[in-house]
């Protein structure tokens, strides 16, 4: 028998085995899919945006989303309509290489039920590890969706690629609540509002207090305060909490000439508390704000409120000050 008829032989007799390895991989993936669908989204509290989350994945207790107890995630968060068009051409990989996001192929389309979007897929490095990384752009009639899935190498098996890419295909939306009902969905409560307002619950854990007529502001001219809690990043050493916060504030967004004008450091409770005080220019208009920024370091998790104001209503953060004292998680 010659070298090209023994290789033929041999492929015929694993040819039967190879379509039933075949078979079998097609088979549990549609059957992931088919159970997914046949399933009913799960959103976050008040929030309109959801999906059906893979086996063993329940929703998270600090942020709009998902989580597994390997460290497997998806947050989920909510943008407005227009927001699509300011990010649909730049979500690519080149744009995302910066980020550290290595993207593998390009986009794909993603359906959407009553709506569209698509994927990109990849990996991250992340706390020394590498995370297999799914992010994913929709839209709808309540608005946009960014659905960002990161699962650690270690945990592949216990949350497999073709569970995760099930899920995203059961991306829904449903009607957006009233902003009352988002805060009051919010992982911690506010006591004190100092005369301001709430304006804008964004993705499903922070909100934005304003003191004026415009719920969107880009230029600054109002007071404002923003709540976010962390999103399960690593915790904070003992004893790196000033640093940690001074890091967080002079690296604030279309912010220069950053400068800390005072520290405080005190304990609430079990609680480590360090509050900033500081001077920027608004990147964008030139204008100079003034800045406080209070962090609440606590059970591994961290609390950040931070205010600013015009120059001309520094006053503002005083009542800014009063805002995060009277901040708890629930």
């Amino acid at each position: 028998m010659t070298e090209g008829s023994s290789r033929r032989a041999l492929f015929a007799r694993l040819l039967p085995r190879l379509r039933g390895l075949l078979a079998g991989f097609v088979g549990s993936t549609l059957a992931l899919s088919l159970s997914a669908q046949a399933a009913e989204p799960v959103f976050p509290p008040a929030g309109a945006l959801g999906l059906v989350p893979p086996p063993g994945m329940s929703p998270a207790k600090a942020f709009a989303g998902f989580e597994h107890r390997s460290g497997a995630s998806i947050i989920l968060v909510e943008m407005p309509p227009e927001a699509w068009g300011q990010i649909d051409g730049r979500f690519t990989s080149e744009a995302l290489a910066g980020t550290g996001f290595k993207v593998k192929g390009g986009r794909e389309s993603l359906p959407v039920s009553g709506g569209e979007g698509f994927v990109l897929r990849g990996t991250q490095a992340a706390n020394g590890l590498t995370y297999a990384k799914w992010v994913a752009v929709v839209r709808g009639v309540p608005g946009t969706g960014l659905v960002t899935v990161q699962v650690p190498e270690p945990a592949a098996k216990q949350v497999p690629a073709a569970a995760i890419e099930a899920a995203l295909r059961t991306i829904a939306f449903r009607a957006k609540a009233s902003l009352a009902d988002q805060v009051a969905a919010l992982p911690y409560a506010v006591g004190d509002l100092a005369g301001f307002r709430p304006a804008i619950v964004f993705a499903g854990h922070g909100l934005i207090l304003t003191d004026g007529p415009k719920d969107v502001d880009p230029e600054r001219e109002q007071p404002a305060v923003i709540i976010t809690p962390s999103l399960g990043q690593a915790p904070v050493p003992a004893g790196a909490e000033a640093a940690f916060a001074r890091r967080v504030f002079t690296s604030q967004k279309d912010a220069r000439d950053v400068a800390v004008t005072g520290e405080e450091r005190a304990t609430r409770g079990e609680a480590v508390v360090v509050r900033l005080r500081g001077s920027f220019t608004d990147a964008k208009t030139g204008r100079p704000m003034e800045s406080t920024q209070t962090m609440v370091f606590e059970d591994g998790r961290t609390l950040r409120i931070i205010g600013f104001a015009d120059a001309s209503k520094a006053d503002a953060l005083a009542r800014a000050e009063r805002v995060a004292a009277s901040v708890a998680m629930r």
